[in-house]
């Protein structure tokens, strides 16, 4: 049963139990209230016809006596008059009284004997009458004789009747007017409130956190609203920073699992790299050898230098896959950003003239020289650039531009770290093929490359990604398939925030 049902139970029993005790109380006391007026309506009517019927008898009037006798006896609530003579014998009586109406012998006496009046309730014909018995004497007090009215008392259960009715009208009008009351109060003050805290409770407990229970009172409810409302303020709070915490468990733990990964394709690329530099070093040898000794001989020099052409390609992947194993610490010094953009121009500048690329170059002015490695710096924009080229085999647009830039969210500054100096933001960007939606997360993954066989190791962004972050900066991708791709290197002006080892480091961020 809910609250507002109880509230209602307990409030109405108890006050139909007080309109039920009241209006009985009432009914007791409206019928002596009654029967007291009836009886001293009685006495005075009895004192007068006494005292009339006394004279009467005195001056020997006895039509007079019965006249008055009758006419008492016209009275709505006289039943009849008996006149008794000294010898207790009737002198008059009305012809509304029966023999049985008589009074009784005993007050008859006291009245003749004693000159006691007497007055007793008694039933005629079953409905209440109160005999009135006086004595009549003369004007010496001697007793002449005994008057007996019969007063009747049903018009007592009448009025009692109409008003029990009324009565009992009004305690159910009160009892209907009270339990709408009770009812509408309930349902609005208590119903409606626990019926909002509840929807509130089962919205929480089924993890929905956002809904709101309107404080619209000032109340105990309205208090305990907003307590809860608080305590879900605070749930939700938890909530927020228990997902935030356990996202980066999963990414510290992704990084860790990484890092392993990585740790194992260094350890196997830099046991390859000795494995091959070795024999690779004496096969060059002995076709450079060949190759001069049979200068003369067409085919075979032709065929010589395309197997010391394999050489030099295999020498590259593994001077590749050794500067990735190994990593590099880089040479902090004051670096101006639109220099190293330059010389990556200068350097492709015989490539770019034979893809058809059309390139722009916008650099902000005024920008702060940037702590880094000049050398790395243009080893990532080489790559990017280079990449960006082979992205555009139909010919296309480039854009290297540099600015200043904020922090990237990546690199939110930890608590207590205090505040950067600023970052320089250098955007790579080309209106290639663009990469697909499902490769983008892969891009930096060491030996993940999609370029055909043969054109390309995918070291080429693992290790430029390992330079941006060696230097305390991030590499962003956007990129749109069928529109081309945007490369962002973000470098803080100021430098890396705190030296590691950079392989280590490396393969801790690249996850």
């Amino acid at each position: 049963m809910s609250l507002g049902n109880k509230l209602i139970l307990f409030l109405t029993l108890p006050l139909i139990l007080i309109m039920v005790l009241f209006g009985a109380l009432s009914q007791m006391r409206s019928r002596d209230l009654i029967h007291r007026e009836l009886l001293r309506e009685g006495r005075a009517v009895v004192r007068v016809a006494q005292e009339a019927m006394e004279d009467y008898l005195r001056d020997h009037q006895l039509e007079d006596l019965r006249d008055l006798g009758d006419q008492l006896t016209g009275f709505e609530r006289i039943v009849g008059v008996q006149l008794f003579g000294r010898d207790g014998q009737v002198v008059y009586a009305s012809s509304t009284l029966a023999p049985e109406d008589a009074p009784r012998p005993i007050d008859l006496e006291e009245a003749l004997q004693h000159a006691h009046g007497a007055e007793t309730q008694r039933r005629r014909a079953g409905t209440p009458v109160i005999s009135f018995v006086r004595p009549l004497v003369d004007s010496g007090g001697t007793t002449i004789g005994a008057i007996h009215i019969l007063h009747a008392e049903s018009f007592i259960d009448e009025a009692m009747r109409e008003s029990r009715d009324w009565d009992i009208t009004l305690t159910v009008i009160m009892i209907a007017a009270t339990a709408i009351v009770v009812i509408v109060v309930a349902r609005a003050g208590i119903d409606r409130p626990v019926a909002d805290l509840v929807n509130r409770f089962r919205a929480v407990g089924s993890g929905d956190l956002s809904s709101r229970v309107p404080i619209r009172r000032r109340d105990e409810f309205g208090a305990l609203a907003r307590e809860f409302e608080g305590m879900v303020t605070q749930l939700e709070d938890a909530r927020r920073s228990l997902l935030a915490e356990q996202e980066e468990r999963r990414r510290v733990e992704d990084h860790l699992r990484h890092a392993e990964r990585l740790a194992s394709v260094g350890r196997l690329a830099a046991g390859l790299a000795h494995e091959i530099g070795t024999p690779l070093n004496v096969i060059g040898g002995r076709a450079e050898a060949l190759q001069r000794r049979l200068a003369g001989n067409e085919a075979t020099g032709r065929s010589l230098a395309i197997i010391t052409a394999q050489i030099e390609r295999i020498s590259r992947i593994v001077r590749s896959l050794l500067d990735f194993a190994r990593g590099s610490t880089p040479r902090l010094a004051p670096t101006s950003i639109p220099d190293v953009v330059r010389g990556v121009l200068d350097l492709m500048e015989h490539r770019i003239e034979q893809s058809g690329v059309r390139v722009a170059l916008e650099v902000e002015p005024d920008l702060p020289r940037v702590r880094a490695d000049a050398d790395q710096v243009q080893q990532v924009l080489l790559n990017l650039a280079s990449n960006a080229l082979d992205a555009m085999p139909d010919g296309g647009s480039l854009t290297l531009r540099a600015a200043r830039a904020a922090v990237p969210p990546a690199l939110s500054d930890p608590p207590g770290s205090g505040p950067r100096t600023g970052f320089v933001a250098l955007s790579v960007i080309d209106t290639g093929t663009g990469i697909r939606v499902e490769h983008q997360g892969r891009v930096f993954d060491p030996f993940f490359t999609t370029k055909d066989v043969g054109q390309g190791t995918g070291l080429g962004l693992s290790v430029s990604y390992g330079i941006v972050r060696d230097h305390g900066g991030a590499i962003e991708l956007d990129s749109r398939p069928g529109s081309g791709s945007r490369f962002t290197v973000y470098l803080p002006v100021d430098g890396p925030r705190a030296a590691a080892p950079a392989a280590e480091h490396r393969a801790l961020e690249m996850a």
